[in-house]
């Protein structure tokens, strides 16, 4: 109704992002219109250079595979920014996208500019009774065409049970009285899809959190950036993990505000002056599970390995 008594009446609801859009009025119009709708009890915000357009999937509400409270963590970074999203004053627009595991269905690390993504860093838990039973019901063929030979780093094996490593890092889980499938959790890059087709079966880990990248984005100025990692791993539970959560975010923001250029995103100002003068402003180590390219640019130099892998497990051992 305020819309047509100001505007056009034309209402655009856009899913990707979750904006309603109200499109259509003439100039002396448009603060009229935001003066009654606020006056409903609803925030505004303007398309443009600001915090914008975040989303997160409905995660823990829903969905076994979550990591983390995606929508605490979604309502505790947009309350703290909500300035930024009233009153336009960035570069250009800042995104944050928010998933509950690695399935990413947000797409955060290829749409936000700071995206977190639920993972985990222990063992794949597994359930033995629902193995056979999908075993059972699947069969040989399903399990070797679209578990076994899925798997990227080739972290998953068919094997007698009694050959089942007992390592630390291994998961088993039995498929019948003779057979189990052994997963190399050393060699597990927490692609989801053994999880996602053997569901239950196979399951994240206890010790979940989330990763953090920043600088996804689509085609602007250099063309389309995944977000690259920052933080490889950081705990959601606690109150204080949320507000160091928030703390990255500003960070990330303030620099963003006085170091990018006009209509240049996160993803393309980093570009422009260098990930590890980035990483470096935002007081954060360089750390090998920090990808850009696998298996193309890893980020520590080979020479001088043994005293780098101390530096890693001196920090491992500190936290």
């Amino acid at each position: 109704d305020i819309w047509e008594k100001h505007g056009s009446g034309l209402i655009a609801l856009h899913g990707q992002s979750g904006d309603i859009m109200f499109q259509g009025a003439t100039t002396e119009n448009v603060q009229k219109a935001f003066d009654e709708i606020n006056e409903l009890g609803f925030d505004l915000g303007g398309a443009g250079p600001a915090v914008r357009t975040s989303m997160s999937c409905v995660g823990a509400a829903r969905c076994e595979q979550s990591c983390y409270d995606e929508a605490k963590a979604h309502r505790t970074v947009i309350n703290t920014f909500l300035d930024d999203i009233h009153r336009p004053s960035l570069p250009y627009k800042f995104k944050f996208k928010f998933s509950g595991c690695p399935n990413d269905c947000m797409n955060s690390i290829q749409r936000s500019d700071m995206a977190v993504i639920g993972t985990w860093r222990d063992n794949m838990r597994s359930d033995d009774e629902l193995g056979k039973k999908w075993f059972a019901r699947h069969g040989i063929n399903e399990l070797v065409n679209d578990v076994v030979a899925r798997c990227p780093t080739k972290a998953i094996q068919i094997k007698d049970i009694k050959a089942v490593r007992k390592d630390a890092h291994i998961s088993s889980v039995k498929l019948n009285d003779t057979q189990a499938l052994e997963i190399d959790n050393k060699d597990c890059v927490r692609c989801m899809h053994c999880i996602n087709v053997m569901t239950g079966a196979l399951a994240p880990g206890k010790d979940k959190g989330a990763t953090i990248l920043v600088g996804g984005k689509r085609t602007l100025k250099i063309g389309d950036l995944m977000g690259t990692v920052v933080v490889p791993f950081m705990k959601l539970e606690k109150d204080e993990d949320y507000e160091a959560l928030v703390e990255l975010g500003q960070k990330i923001i303030d620099f963003f505000a006085e170091n990018a250029r006009m209509r240049e995103r996160t993803g393309e100002m980093i570009e422009r002056i260098g990930l590890v003068n980035f990483l470096e402003a935002m007081d954060i180590n360089v750390d090998p599970n920090m990808v850009a390219s696998p298996r193309m640019n890893p980020y520590v130099r080979t020479d001088g390995w043994d005293e780098e892998v101390a530096k890693i497990n001196a920090k491992k051992q500190a936290a």
